[in-house]
């Protein structure tokens, strides 16, 4: 077995190797197969002259209104320890009808070939024909012009398989093993590459920009090499239309064995399904324009189709488990984000009808638990929940936390979501997503998924559970007070046992108790808020609490409803109904 060889079966097997183990998002890791898309390159070499050898990377036929584009990209190997001039040839395509066109090189090609190298030339040209015709062979032809009558000699014919033949973003990837459902690993063999790809997320999302899907891929890098992740886009397909995608990120380098995320953003309309993605990379032309100046003829090849589940980018493609409410979540190793040494974890989730305004709130809050022994930063987690018809809801975060969680304690973030009256919580499920920058382009990328219960509303209870803080209600009364200046006073008297959670930091920042007064026919006539921290906060023990109200009249029946409130990062106050008391 020669060396190359040896390499190749090694670069696979450890390939399969850290896709077996691969970082997945944790509560999606069942849903995603580990199968590799084992391939090693399909690309023919033909010997060309007894120096150099040929293999054909790409070829164009690509069929407009009235004339066609045919392409070819071509790969030249010098097999001497020399360095060897390209040889002087034309490249000519034949079509299925006998027609021979001879292809234009790029201005860029190179002259010449470093020993044991390859180069990468160009070919390109526009054929004024209206019908849309085959290619069938592709020749290399020496071309003598010294001699009368110019003497041809071909060099090389290679048969022109179908399926290796690109005609623009509508053509229809065929070949069997370029064929991937969605979670399968592959490669890009075509691009002498031994990085892999995994898809791992598609989602949809509302910008000021526009409407945009997200497709997040994972690449691996299985060689003992640092490896540059070869430029590719994807092409989303609908039935009727193609929408075009590139990366977020421009270049990517992988550390040996190390894994990183990828995100190719492709804008798309509200409405829009796909149902399969074409991974595509590009090819370049360079056409001389004189005076030293060139124009670029760029145009993308397909290289593999991904076949998507129905409804895949509003319901998402990962399985999403059931989660238990305070547990921490195992977000996927892969990420940068959130450091491995803080637990995120959902600790509140209630959905609230706001009578008044028409639509249910929902609250979520996590606690973040820093493990470490110095402060570490707060990300600011992005977090959607998405109903069991697909319908996406996006957190909004309250408007300011602390900088920092102190070592070896814990923190706590609480987010809003606003929902139709018609979602009642079943069945809902949570993204949590880091927000990425890349130059003007703004996105996210999965951390992790999973079902989520949503807790009962106990409004008759007599334990107010306000993470971090358990608040035993003991005994309470309303009292009306007659002022000097002639109108009535309501106060709240409160008997309270307060038991806070003391690995939590609490901080100005921490979310209040509202107390809302209503008279007998239920308009409001008075209102305050109280801390739950910091000075001025409710304490253990007896608490009068003023509720702001100066009624020229005496008013019997009134009741007190007391909501949990903060105000998120859009400047909205979000409340959240806890109980009423009523005299």
């Amino acid at each position: 077995m020669n060396k190359k060889m040896k390499r190749s079966l090694a670069t696979i097997v450890l390939f399969a190797a850290l896709l077996t183990t691969a970082s997945f998002p944790a509560w999606a890791a069942e849903g995603v197969s580990s199968a590799v898309f084992a391939q090693t390159s399909t690309n023919t070499s033909y010997a060309l002259t007894d120096k150099v050898e040929v293999e054909i990377k790409s070829i164009l036929n690509q069929h407009e209104s009235d004339s066609t584009k045919l392409g070819a990209v071509i790969r030249i190997k010098n097999t001497t320890d020399k360095i060897t001039r390209v040889p002087d040839f034309e490249l000519r395509v034949r079509m299925a009808d006998g027609i021979e066109y001879t292809l234009q090189p790029s201005a860029k090609n190179p002259k010449s070939i470093l020993p044991k190298t390859q180069q990468e030339l160009s070919y390109l040209t526009n054929a004024e024909r209206s019908d849309d015709a085959e290619l069938s062979e592709l020749s290399f032809v020496d071309v003598d012009m010294e001699v009368y009558p110019k003497k041809e000699t071909t060099l090389l014919s290679v048969p022109v398989d179908a399926a290796l033949v690109w005609k623009g973003s509508d053509s229809t990837i065929t070949k069997a093993s370029a064929l991937l459902k969605w979670g399968e690993a592959f490669t890009l063999p075509s691009l002498r590459t031994s990085v892999g790809f995994i898809p791992v997320d598609i989602h949809k999302e509302i910008t000021a920009k526009g409407v945009s899907t997200v497709v997040q891929i994972q690449v691996v890098n299985p060689t003992n090499e640092r490896q540059t992740v070869p430029n590719f886009g994807i092409d989303g397909k609908t039935e009727s239309k193609v929408y075009s995608g590139d990366r977020a990120e421009a270049s990517v380098v992988l550390d040996p064995g190390e894994k990183k995320y990828i995100h190719i953003v492709i804008p798309t309309d509200l409405d829009t399904e796909f149902t399969s993605l074409n991974v595509v990379t590009p090819e370049s032309f360079f056409a001389s324009q004189g005076d030293g100046k060139l124009q670029e003829d760029t145009y993308r090849v397909g290289r593999a189709n991904i076949l998507l589940p129905v409804g895949a980018a509003t319901q998402g493609v990962i399985p999403a488990p059931d989660y238990t409410l305070g547990t921490p979540v195992k977000l996927d190793s892969t990420n940068k984000f959130v450091p491995s040494n803080v637990d995120v974890s959902l600790v509140e989730l209630h959905v609230t009808n706001n009578e008044d305004d028409g639509f249910n709130t929902a609250v979520a809050k996590f606690k973040l638990t820093n493990n470490s022994d110095r402060p570490v930063p707060i990300p600011a987690i992005q977090t959607e929940l998405v109903s069991k018809d697909g319908f996406a809801y996006g957190g909004r975060r309250q408007l300011a936390t602390a900088l920092s969680v102190v070592p070896k304690a814990s923190y706590v973030v609480s987010y809003s979501y606003a929902l139709p009256a018609s979602e009642t919580g079943e069945g809902l499920k949570m993204n949590l997503y880091s927000q990425q920058v890349s130059g003007d382009t703004v996105y996210k990328s999965l951390l992790a998924t999973a079902k989520v219960p949503v807790q009962d509303n106990e409004t008759t209870s007599k334990v107010l559970n306000v993470y971090p803080y358990e608040i035993n209600i003991k005994d309470w009364s309303i009292s009306a007070i007659y002022q000097a200046s002639l109108t009535y006073d309501y106060k709240l008297k409160l008997e309270l046992d307060i038991k806070p959670d003391k690995q939590v930091t609490a901080d100005k920042y921490n979310n209040m108790l509202s107390f809302e007064l209503f008279d007998k026919v239920g308009n409001p006539v008075g209102k305050t808020t109280r801390d739950l921290s910091g000075e001025g906060r409710l304490y253990n023990g007896t608490n009068t609490i003023d509720l702001s109200a100066r009624s020229g009249q005496l008013d019997f029946p009134i009741q007190v409803k007391v909501y949990e409130t903060f105000t998120n990062e859009y400047g909205e106050t979000v409340k959240r109904f806890l109980t009423t008391f009523k005299q």
